[in-house]
C-alpha cells in the first residue's frame, strides 16, 4: 500500500530547481508527449483559438501529468521516464491507492495564455515553495493560499490535491470524495479561504484520527461503494469554475417524456417526493431525508443528481437527452433556474430548456453511458467528441473529426500494458504446427467466437490462453478472464440477476461476463478475451439466454443492443462489443455431456485439437526437464499405439477419445525420468482406460499392456 510516497516525494523536492528553469519543464513534458507518453496538452492558445506551443508551467501543473484520469500503466510510464530523466532513486509504484486524480481533459492549474495573468504562474511557484517548506499544518500562509484561489482555474480542491501530492503525510484535498466522508461527520461547510480549509483540516484530523493518506484512500472506497458511478477517480476541475457545463439527462424510462418536453420546453427530474429542492441547504441534507421516504434508492447517490439539478445546473449550459446507454435524443440550452411545480406531471422537479435538435443518434459502438438520470460530462470527451460530430453547432464543443474510428470504436484502449507477445512466443509454448495456430488467430479475429474441442491432455485451456496473448499481442492478464462452466452455473451468475445483499433483500448483481464487457466497452480499441473451459458442461441455451444473439459477429455493435431479462427500465440496454472475444474449450471425451446447441454452435468456430507426442517442441520439453532421448521415443511409441487402438475402436470410442499430450508435460520441479513415466502411465493413464474399456475387459488389457509393457 502507498508504494506511490517515495517517488512522489522525490519528484516534489526535485521541482523547485526549475522555478528559474520553466522552460525546460515544458521541454520535458514535450518530449514525453512526443515519446507517445499521455501527459497533458503542450499546447496553449493566445490569442483565443490561435494554438502557441507552451512555455512555461507551474508546479501542480506538472505534478498532474501523472495524476490525471489515464491508466495506471500510462502513469508508471511517465514515472519511469521522469526516473530515468532525472536520475531518481525510488522504486517505481504497484499501487496509486488513496491519491486524487484531476481530469484528464481539464488538468491544468492555468487558464490559457490569452487569460493568464503576468503572475499566475510566479504565485503558484511561491505557494509550492512555501508547502514543501513547513513541516506543520498550523504554519501554512492562509493569505497566499487565497492569493492562489483567486487565480482564474485555481479553487479549493485542485490547489488541496495539489499540496497533496507532494506532501501526503500533511494535507488532505478537498475533492468530492474526501468532502462526501467528511460531511458524515457534520463536517460539511464552503472552503471559500485559507482559515477555511484549515478550520476543515483540523476537523476531519480529529473525527478521523488516522493517517492523512489513509484516510484519502478510505474516502475513495466508500464513494465507490455509494456512487459506483462513471469516472469516479477523476475530480473535473472545471466544477469550480464559470464555464459552461455539459449534461445528459434521462426524458424518464425509455426517454417516455422526450416528445413532451421538446414541445414544451422542458426538462425535469424524479423524485417528487422530496417536496421543493430549494428547501435543502446541502446535498447531506437531501440524503438524510431521503432514507425516510425511499431506503432502496441509494441516497448519497440520489442526493448528487438533485443537488446538481437544482443548485449546479445554470442558464446557458447544455443539456442532452439520453435514450438509455446508447442512444441520445437530442440537445438544448438550459433557459431558466430550477423551479418547484406540484402541479406538473410526472415530474415536479423543473427547468426551462431550450431543445435545439430532436435528431436520434447512437454513441459509437464502445461507448455506454451513465445509467443516472443526471449526468455532467463537462470535459469527459468520450460522450463529447461523438455528439460534437453528430450535432454540429453545440456551443463550446466544435466538430472533431477522426477521433471516431470508422467501425465504430473510440481511441484510448491502452496497448501497452503487460508484455509482447508474438508468433515466436507461442511457438516456444505450443506443440501445434505454425499454420494452424495463424488459422486459430485469424477465425478468433473474424468469427469473435471459438471453440477448441479435443480429447483430454490435448491442451485446450493452455493453448486458449496462448491464443488470447496472440490475439491481444500481449501478454496482458487484465484483458484475460477465465471461468469454468458447469450444471449448477445459471444465467443469473453469468450474465445478471438478483442476489441476497446483506442487509436481508435482494439486490440486481452483474454477472461475470456482464462485467467483463463494461470493462471491454471502456477500452473499445483493444481485444479483450473471456475463456470458457468446459463449455459444454453448462446448460448453454439457458446460461447464454440473449447472448444467443449478442455474441453473433455480425450483431456487435449498439445498434443491436436490447434490455435483459431482469432489467425493469427499457431504455438500458446491453450489447456486446467487438472487441470482446470469446473461446470455449471443449472435452471430446466426457460422455456425460450433451452436445452443444445446434443454435450455439452456429455462432461459433470450431477447430480440433489433437494429441502432438510427435511434436519436436514437445520433445524439447521432456529433454529440457532430464529425459532421455530413449525415454522420449518410448513414451511417443507406446502413447502412439494406444492412441491408433482408441481410433480403430470405432464402435466403443473413436478419434475424440485419444489421450494427450499434456499428461506428459512436467512441471518446472519435476525430473523427467523413467520413474517419472511409470507413475503417469499407473497412476493418470491407467485410471482413464479403465474408464473407457469399462464394459470390455479384452480391449482394456490390451490396452494395459501397450502403456505398462
Amino acid at each position: 500500500m502507498f508504494t506511490w510516497k517515495p517517488i512522489y516525494r522525490e519528484i516534489a523536492d526535485k521541482l523547485p530547481q526549475f522555478e528559474s528553469k520553466n522552460s525546460e519543464l515544458v521541454q520535458l513534458m514535450t518530449k514525453l508527449h512526443q515519446r507517445g507518453l499521455k501527459v497533458s496538452s503542450v499546447s496553449d492558445e493566445f490569442p483565443k483559438g490561435t494554438k502557441v506551443p507552451l512555455d512555461e508551467i507551474d508546479p501542480f501543473s506538472f505534478l498532474a501529468i501523472f495524476n490525471r484520469g489515464v491508466t495506471d500503466e500510462n502513469r508508471i510510464a511517465i514515472l519511469d521516464a521522469l526516473k530515468v530523466e532525472w536520475n531518481l532513486l525510488s522504486e517505481l509504484p504497484t499501487d496509486f491507492n488513496g491519491i486524487p486524480l484531476v481530469n484528464s481533459q481539464n488538468s491544468w492549474f492555468m487558464p490559457y495564455k490569452y487569460k493568464r495573468t503576468a503572475e499566475h504562474v510566479g504565485t503558484l511557484w511561491r505557494f509550492y515553495n512555501h508547502v514543501l517548506s513547513i513541516s506543520n499544518s498550523n504554519a501554512l500562509d492562509a493569505g497566499l493560499f487565497d492569493e492562489c484561489k483567486a487565480l482564474n482555474r485555481v479553487g479549493s480542491a485542485s490547489l488541496t490535491m495539489g499540496m497533496f501530492w507532494c506532501r501526503p503525510e500533511l494535507w488532505i484535498a478537498v475533492d468530492k470524495k474526501n468532502r462526501a466522508i467528511a460531511a458524515t461527520k457534520g463536517i460539511d461547510f464552503k472552503i471559500k479561504t485559507g482559515a477555511d480549509y484549515l478550520r476543515w483540516l483540523g476537523l476531519v484530523k480529529e473525527k478521523f484520527p488516522i493517517a492523512t493518506v489513509d484516510f484519502s484512500y478510505q474516502a475513495h472506497l466508500e464513494y465507490i461503494a455509494t456512487d459506483p458511478g462513471e469516472d469516479e477517480d477523476e475530480n473535473d476541475l472545471g466544477e469550480e469554475t464559470e464555464e459552461r457545463n455539459y449534461w445528459l439527462l434521462a426524458p424518464g424510462q425509455g426517454a417516455m417524456q422526450w416528445d413532451m418536453w421538446y414541445e414544451n420546453s422542458i426538462g425535469g427530474i424524479g423524485w417528487n417526493e422530496m417536496g421543493n429542492l430549494d428547501e435543502y441547504d446541502s446535498k447531506k441534507a437531501i440524503a438524510d431525508y431521503m432514507p425516510q421516504l425511499s431506503p432502496d434508492s441509494g441516497p448519497a447517490h440520489v442526493a448528487q443528481m438533485l443537488w446538481e439539478f437544482s443548485r449546479v445546473m445554470k442558464q446557458g449550459d447544455i443539456v442532452f437527452a439520453k435514450l438509455g446507454l446508447h442512444k441520445v435524443c437530442g440537445w438544448g440550452i438550459v433557459a431558466s433556474g430550477y423551479t418547484y411545480d406540484e402541479n406538473k406531471e410526472p415530474f415536479h422537479n423543473l427547468r426551462k430548456i431550450e431543445w435545439k435538435d430532436a435528431t436520434e443518434i447512437s454513441m459509437p459502438t464502445g461507448i455506454q453511458l451513465p445509467l443516472k438520470a443526471l449526468t455532467r460530462i463537462t470535459g469527459k470527451q468520450q460522450y463529447l467528441q461523438p455528439m460534437a460530430d453528430a450535432y454540429k453547432h453545440v456551443p463550446g464543443l466544435p466538430p472533431v473529426g477522426g477521433e471516431v474510428r470508422e467501425n465504430g470504436g473510440v481511441t484510448g484502449g491502452d496497448r501497452s500494458a503487460g508484455t509482447p507477445y508474438g508468433l515466436s512466443d507461442a511457438m516456444a509454448d505450443l506443440f501445434m504446427p505454425e499454420e494452424k495456430v495463424k488459422q486459430c488467430v485469424e477465425l478468433l479475429r473474424h468469427k469473435k467466437n471459438l471453440i477448441l474441442q479435443g480429447a483430454p491432455g490435448t491442451g485446450k485451456t493452455f493453448v486458449a490462453k496462448r491464443l488470447a496473448y496472440l490475439l491481444m499481442e500481449r501478454k496482458d492478464n487484465s484483458r484475460v478472464q477465465m471461468v469454468q462452466f458447469h450444471q449448477s452455473l445459471t444465467y443469473e451468475d453469468f450474465v445478471q440477476g438478483y442476489k441476497p445483499s446483506t442487509d436481508g433483500k435482494f439486490k440486481l448483481e452483474n454477472g461475470t461476463f456482464h462485467k467483463f464487457v463494461s470493462a471491454a466497452i471502456s477500452k473499445s480499441d483493444v481485444p479483450f478475451v473471456f475463456i470458457i473451459d468446459e463449455i459444454n458442461r453448462g446448460n448453454l441455451s439457458k446460461v447464454f439466454g440473449e447472448l444467443m444473439m449478442l455474441i453473433e459477429s455480425d450483431k456487435r455493435t449498439s445498434d443491436f443492443a436490447i434490455p435483459l431479462s431482469y432489467t425493469t427500465d427499457p431504455g438500458t440496454t446491453f450489447y456486446v462489443p467487438p472487441n470482446v472475444h470469446i473461446i470455449g474449450t471443449m472435452n471430446t471425451a466426457d460422455r456425460s455431456l450433451s452436445m452443444v446447441d445446434y443454435a450455439l454452435r452456429r455462432r461459433f468456430a470450431f477447430v480440433e485439437l489433437e494429441s502432438c507426442f510427435q511434436s519436436p517442441v514437445f520433445a524439447g520439453k521432456l529433454m529440457a526437464a532430464g529425459a532421455s532421448a530413449e525415454l522420449v521415443a518410448q513414451i511417443r511409441q507406446r502413447m502412439s499405439a494406444l492412441n491408433q487402438s482408441i481410433v480403430n475402436d470405432e464402435s466403443n470410442l473413436g478419434k475424440g477419445y485419444q489421450i494427450g499430450h499434456s499428461f506428459f508435460v512436467p512441471s518446472n520441479d519435476q525430473v523427467a525420468d523413467e520413474q517419472w513415466m511409470k507413475q503417469i502411465m499407473m497412476f493418470e493413464i491407467k485410471p482413464l482406460i479403465e474408464e473407457y474399456y469399462c464394459d470390455d475387459p479384452a480391449g482394456r488389457q490390451a490396452a494395459m499392456q501397450t502403456i505398462l509393457g
